[in-house]
């Protein structure tokens, strides 16, 4: 089984060119992307305060607003200083930005120009994906939907949404 594993590992990340240095011939490395997917995926990211100790109240609001940057990167089993480079990257692209609220130290976001460069990934990625599966029937991509979720559901339990 180990074995039937790897095989198939190594078939599709060729085929959807996982190995490429970048992904859907974008400027985002696949962790890159992956980021931009997750940051816009939570409302606002608590990111530590580089000013000093954050008080009671700070620290008992990044429970209720949603994951810091550094949860994301325990998340994705990457290193947080990796993760923050990507960040700085980000950041300098205007992609992200730190807004300060009155009751959080500050929060991490997708600028419309984040948003947008995700949406193109997306697009890419949804475009590939149709373009694989353009030649099955119904019956197939049925099929083949029903053992992803199978696969899912076998090696980590509830099928990712």
């Amino acid at each position: 089984m180990i074995g039937d594993i790897r095989r198939f590992n190594r078939f599709y990340t060729g085929l959807i060119g996982l190995l490429d240095e970048t992904l859907t011939q974008s400027a985002y490395t696949l962790t890159e992307a992956r980021i931009l997917f997750e940051l816009a995926q939570r409302p606002g990211h608590i990111v530590e305060n580089p000013g000093g100790k954050a008080g009671f109240l700070a620290r008992a609001l990044r429970l209720d607003i949603g994951p810091a940057a550094s949860e994301i990167a325990r998340e994705l089993h990457l290193d947080p200083a990796y993760v923050t480079r990507i960040l700085r990257k980000f950041s300098a692209a205007g992609l992200v930005e730190m807004r300060t609220d009155p009751d959080v130290p500050r929060l991490l976001s997708l600028t419309a120009r984040g948003m947008a460069a995700l949406a193109g990934l997306q697009a890419a990625a949804d475009r590939d994906l149709a373009r694989l599966t353009e030649r099955l029937g119904d019956k197939e991509a049925a099929e083949l939907s029903d053992m992803l979720m199978r696969v899912s559901h076998l090696l980590g339990g509830a099928p990712a949404s």
